[in-house]
């Protein structure tokens, strides 16, 4: 067996080390514990599959969820400017966002590290940041896989992927069919660009480098995770919610409105950051051109009974999200679209 891994190891894959890591992992206290309050790991890390317990009894009539996502070409920012210690949020963040739209509670989060050659310390950091993500999320880490291809990641370069799994009451859920004419639009602040048209960012930094920009480009994309709780207080008056990712605001919002309804957007209420708009400016691009590309400081897009607006909107501010009325649901064509003040 020696033999064959020192046969492994000249063409570039270092076994022992991923062993160590799988070590590393398992003798890791905080890795392996989980806060969520539905279920628990019977079998995680280490094994070939991942086991979790479900104790969902709460749940009149209960469905799983599931989503998956990656980190994107931020990564490759990251790794030129040497920041990669909170991408394990961005990863983290991409998937879990998703899962909340529907009014899901997530219960386990599985990722795919896959690189060129493993570095420990870069490894240990991006799964910390995985797992400090995990349990703001109150979910569980139940295990992943990580994989050396010497040949399709050159030396210190990797690739992220995550899977994170959740329970709604199917009775309850958030969608399309909630939604109502007259309904309010209300967005909820992003941390910046969160991980979505790096290609463009990259881009312009390539033509104009701004390093007094990267900490605020490089911040991790938010974790919406005070939703479950906003859904508990508020679930009777929040009809539907919108990740507002790669497409934008009008690419992503259409996807939760019911046939024959549009968001009518008051453009100038948008809460984008002075620094969003000065970057984007300053590459001869106005934000209207870029609105398809960048959530211009819009996270994420709740859609609410106008007749509970106050109160969802105080809700939603002691939770910390950020609220900002931005516009309402209105008459329209058979596919719905959202249209600009």
């Amino acid at each position: 067996m020696d033999q064959q891994k020192n046969h492994y190891r000249e063409s570039g894959v270092d076994a022992a080390r991923g062993d160590e890591l799988v070590e590393w992992m398992q003798n890791n206290g905080k890795l392996l514990s989980t806060p969520n309050r539905f279920g628990k790991v019977i079998d995680g890390i280490g094994g070939f599959a991942g086991i979790f317990s479900l104790a969902i009894t709460k749940f009149k009539k209960p469905a799983l969820v599931a989503s998956t996502d990656g980190v994107g070409t931020k990564l490759l920012l990251g790794l030129s400017t040497e920041r990669i210690e909170n991408i394990g949020q961005d990863l983290v963040a991409m998937c879990v966002n998703d899962l909340y739209t529907v009014g899901a509670i997530p219960l386990f989060f599985l990722d795919y590290y896959a690189t060129g050659h493993l570095m420990p310390e870069q490894f240990k950091s991006i799964l910390s940041s995985i797992k400090l993500s995990c349990d703001l999320c109150q979910m569980a880490l139940l295990g992943g896989e990580t994989a050396e291809m010497p040949g399709l990641y050159a030396k210190g370069h990797f690739d992220l992927a995550g899977f994170v799994v959740g329970v709604v009451d199917e009775e309850d859920r958030l969608g399309p069919h909630r939604t109502q004419l007259g309904d309010k639009v209300v967005a909820f602040g992003s941390s910046g660009f969160h991980s979505n048209g790096f290609s463009l960012i990259r881009k312009w930094l390539a033509d104009k480098p701004r390093p007094d920009l990267i900490e605020k480009l490089m911040t991790p994309t938010r974790l919406y995770n005070a939703i479950p709780e906003l859904f508990a207080r508020r679930g009777h008056s929040l009809h539907a919610l919108a990740n507002i990712t790669g497409g934008g605001i009008s690419g992503n919002l259409p996807r939760v409105l019911k046939q024959g309804l549009n968001a009518q957007i008051d453009f100038k209420k948008l809460p984008t950051p002075e620094w969003m708009k000065d970057f984007i400016k300053s590459n001869d691009v106005s934000l209207h051109d870029v609105e398809e590309v960048f959530n211009l400081g819009v996270g994420m897009i709740a859609i609410t009974d106008a007749k509970s607006l106050d109160d969802f909107i105080r809700d939603a501010a002691e939770l910390g999200l950020e609220p900002h009325l931005i516009g309402e649901l209105v008459a329209g064509t058979s596919q719905p679209l959202v249209t600009y003040d």
